[in-house]
């Protein structure tokens, strides 16, 4: 997907917002008009008004004044509304399903990337898995974007749930799952740099032998910014920027281009 910003822009990057609305209409506030916004996934879910922040964020885009990512949580709502996932006690996301405006917004987020890129600078989810360089990386995110925009869309989510690594020559429902996977939900690599799905809490919590990802060698040169990881909170080195501040389970939601924060209520527990 084109890039809606010229290099000279102001840009903020700005954390999950799980369907917590009342918190993007304060953060909105705070941020030059003029300036252009990346989200970087988990618009919806979990969080009050699922269906009122992704009306919005559509809107922001459709302005061209914001770009935004897929999460694994809008990548779950997808499943859902194809027929390929099942609801959740905890989701949020039947407002989204049963409103008048379904069709168009079910059919705005499939076609939304799954990375973005700027000069310096890549926007993902989670995470970009260590064995792929930029040119692997975005060659992945295509293939899985022409899917998901194409007309096909709810045959290729079948199956969408899996812990499945990636396997170059993989075909089919594993190379879907771990194309998303190395997108959207990893935190922890082992030894070897293969990905871990269990294990949530922040750095020093998981397990011996796990380790982040960030801190595996990885082939990808530029800064990566990326949310998911409530648990791990900012973080700002010169490679990686991590800016899913727990919005949702009362932290804050962030956005960087020099860091704003708004106090959020809080709506879950941690590492939901």
């Amino acid at each position: 997907m084109k890039s809606i910003f010229s290099e000279n822009e102001e840009v903020y990057a700005v954390g999950d917002l799980q369907g917590c609305r009342e918190s993007l209409d304060e953060l909105l506030e705070l941020i030059p008009e003029s300036a252009k916004l990346i989200f970087v996934g988990d618009i919806v879910n979990r969080g009050p008004d699922s269906l009122g922040t992704l009306r919005a964020v559509k809107a922001l885009c459709e302005k061209d004044r914001a770009m935004t990512l897929l999460g694994n949580h809008d990548l779950h709502l997808l499943a859902v509304a194809a027929g390929a996932g099942s609801a959740h006690r905890k989701d949020t996301i039947s407002d989204i399903l049963s409103a008048p405006d379904r069709d168009a917004l079910i059919d705005w987020l499939r076609a939304q990337p799954l990375l973005i890129t700027m000069p310096g600078y890549v926007f993902v989810h989670a995470g970009i898995a260590p064995q792929w360089d930029l040119k692997t990386a975005k060659k992945l995110a295509k293939e899985v974007h022409d899917q998901l925009a194409g007309p096909q869309w709810k045959d290729y989510l079948a199956g969408m749930y899996g812990n499945d690594l990636f396997k170059p020559k993989a075909k089919g429902v594993h190379r879907m799952r771990a194309i998303l996977n190395g997108f959207t939900r990893m935190r922890y690599v082992d030894a070897d740099g293969r990905l871990e799905f269990e294990s949530k809490g922040g750095i020093g919590t998981a397990p011996q032998g796990l380790m982040p990802w960030f801190d595996y060698p990885r082939k990808v040169k530029r800064t990566i910014c990326f949310g998911h990881w409530s648990t791990l909170g900012l973080l700002l080195r010169p490679d990686t920027i991590a800016i899913d501040t727990g919005c949702l389970w009362g932290g804050a939601l962030t956005a960087i281009r020099k860091i704003i924060e708004v106090r959020c209520p809080q709506w879950a527990a941690p590492g939901c």
